[in-house]
């Protein structure tokens, strides 16, 4: 006797992980709504890993089916090797790459005809209930064909068909479409007395975009429910000579409140066969009764409306894009604009600096602040986002950084000033990453402050090491986590031929066609100088270019996801003396677009 083995909970198995990271090899999915990312407090499904987002997508289901979604995260997810845009459908054997984590999603349920949703369901107080089957409704099968309706159809609906292909094509915009057709048919349909066009909204419940009566009185939006989600759910067409006599529609409220005698309904599809809605006519004259005929012409109609709504959705969603570019192109302008256009120039100092935006505008920011008594602070910082909002925020740290740093002579304590500045502004969920440098070219004492941003780097040319400029432990919260933090500030000494160098993490994120990151080893290793018996490669700008050039062959053509910012500045060698106070040179910085 075969023994009955209970079907597994459908899960993700993962088959790929990064060398020495730890995750769950089997991840059961309860059907509850689960967020995967590496935040723990915030995920379900917590994968700990530095290029994954703190909330990186989202697994839902509806209806015995699994969803995932992408929650706009850093470096996507995909599914079977193509990036998921918007709710994807999950099947079994699936591969849903995470980074460099590879799931298979595994559903060994035995397959079952998923639950209807809530509007096709039945409930007790439901005034459109069944009391049968359909006996005296008439369906179509498939699509009505133009030519075989018009060899036997009188001139003057080859002349109404005419007239609604006219003038469905005449416009593109989906509101004014929907009132179009409406009218349209209810010149066609001289019996009918109302006209519902009826669109599926985002849970798949047909929901009235138009009703129209022909006389005054009639204007209400309850439409045979029973007839549209049959329609609906059979892509068929129903015709019922006489509604209110039907045993099939039962006792309806709106049939017998309106005295509702003729009813058709078509469904409306788009070119691939996929439901858009429906579009229902009904009459309250017994003696003017819908007919095949009748249902035919409206099917053809409706075939027409569906091609015209998918052209005029389309329509809507280029104009979408347009906007959303031209808010893009809107943003990066606000962004450059807040960045300097020239280099600082200090006796016995370096500067260089470089940004290049990606294709969505992040919130990568730098900036050089002339201070009291000759100071000059260097600031590198990335704004937790992308586009308008986040070059927005930008522009806000660029005057508040500023504010802070020249009213409070202290670095530890104007971080804390402007951390405070940036809650009070209202960052709300977005937080900013910053490292403050401050110049002394007289003492050559660089003090760092370091809000949640990677280390700067540090170049020391006695000793030919790399070493970072602060350290982990002094290393305090991005800004607009916490109000009322206490940032500390390490003080280090710039010898000659020592070299700092800040970048975003649009440089250790940078991907290859293998979707490899670039990571912290390749920065270290770009920082080093090609040949220590040279000098010049250790100055300020071949240090910047040599990063800058060994990102862009790693990326080798692969579509830039961040921003990337670099700022690199150091002691001349044999710049001994004392600083001057600090000028601005007039040559502009080139930013790479």
């Amino acid at each position: 006797m075969n023994a009955y083995r209970t079907p597994l909970m459908p899960a993700l198995i993962l088959l790929k992980s990064p060398e020495g990271v730890t995750a769950n090899k089997h991840v059961p999915l309860s059907g509850e709504s689960q967020i995967v990312g590496r935040d723990a407090e915030r995920c379900q499904i917590v994968i700990p890993h530095h290029a994954v987002s703190r909330e990186h997508a989202k697994i839902t289901a509806q209806n015995g089916t699994f969803f995932i979604e992408d929650m706009k995260s850093r470096n996507h997810t995909f599914v079977n090797s193509k990036e998921v845009v918007g709710r994807t459908a999950l099947k079994t054997d699936d591969r849903i790459k995470i980074c460099d984590f590879l799931f298979q999603f595994r559903d060994e349920r035995t397959t079952k005809p998923g639950k209807l949703p809530p509007w096709m369901q039945k409930t007790d107080d439901d005034r459109d209930e069944d009391a049968g089957g359909m006996t005296t409704i008439e369906a179509t099968q498939g699509k009505v064909s133009a030519q075989e309706f018009l060899a036997v159809a009188p001139a003057d609906r080859l002349r109404a068909l005419l007239d609604i292909s006219t003038s469905l094509s005449r416009t593109l915009d989906l509101e004014p479409l929907f009132s179009q057709i409406a009218d349209t048919l209810l010149g066609v349909f001289k019996q009918a007395d109302r006209c519902f066009v009826l669109q599926l909204d985002d849970a798949g419940r047909p929901i009235p975009k138009v009703v129209k009566s022909r006389r005054p009185g009639l204007d209400d939006s309850r439409f045979s429910r029973t007839i549209v989600r049959k329609t609906i759910e059979s892509m068929q067409s129903f015709l019922s000579e006489d509604a209110s006599s039907d045993a099939a529609l039962g006792p309806a409220a709106s049939i017998a409140e309106f005295r509702i005698r003729s009813v058709m309904c078509v469904p409306l599809a788009n070119a691939e066969g996929k439901p858009l809605g429906a579009i229902q006519l009904d009459t309250q004259d017994r003696a003017k009764k819908f007919v095949t005929d009748d249902l035919n012409l409206l099917a053809i109609v409706a075939n027409l409306a569906g091609v015209a709504v998918e052209k005029a959705r389309m329509h809507t969603s280029v104009l979408d894009r347009e906007k959303e570019q031209k808010e893009i192109e809107l943003a990066r302008a606000v962004q450059l604009g807040f960045l300097p256009q020239t280099l600082p120039v200090v006796d016995g100092y370096e500067f260089y600096s470089h940004y290049s935006p990606a294709q969505k505008v992040g919130g990568d920011y730098y900036d050089f602040v002339n201070l009291p008594g000759g100071r000059v602070a260097i600031i590198v910082a990335d704004v937790a986002g992308k586009g308008v909002p986040a070059a927005l925020l930008v522009a806000k740290l660029s005057s508040e950084v500023k504010f802070s740093l020249v009213t409070e002579p202290n670095p530890g304590r104007a971080m804390s000033s402007l951390n405070d500045q940036m809650i009070r502004g209202g960052l709300q969920d977005r937080f900013v990453t910053l490292a403050a440098m401050i110049l002394d070219p007289v003492t050559h004492q660089l003090t760092v402050v370091n809000a949640g941003h990677m280390n700067p780097k540090w170049y020391k040319a006695a000793t030919g090491e790399l070493a970072e400029a602060t350290t982990n432990e002094a290393t305090g919260l991005p800004l607009g986590v916490i109000p009322g933090f206490e940032y500390e500030s390490v003080t280090i000494t710039l010898e000659p031929g020592d070299t700092i160098s800040a970048y975003t993490d649009g440089v250790t994120d940078a991907m290859n066609a293998a979707e490899k990151m670039f990571g912290f080893d390749a920065v270290d290793a770009s920082l080093l100088p090609d040949d220590d018996a040279l000098a010049d490669t250790t100055r300020p700008k071949p240090t910047g270019e040599r990063l800058v050039g060994a990102v862009r062959k790693h990326a080798a053509g692969h579509p830039q996801n961040d921003d990337i910012a670099v700022v690199c500045f150091g002691r001349s060698e044999g710049g001994n003396g004392p600083g001057t106070v600090i000028t601005r040179q007039t040559t502009p910085i080139k930013i790479q677009v």
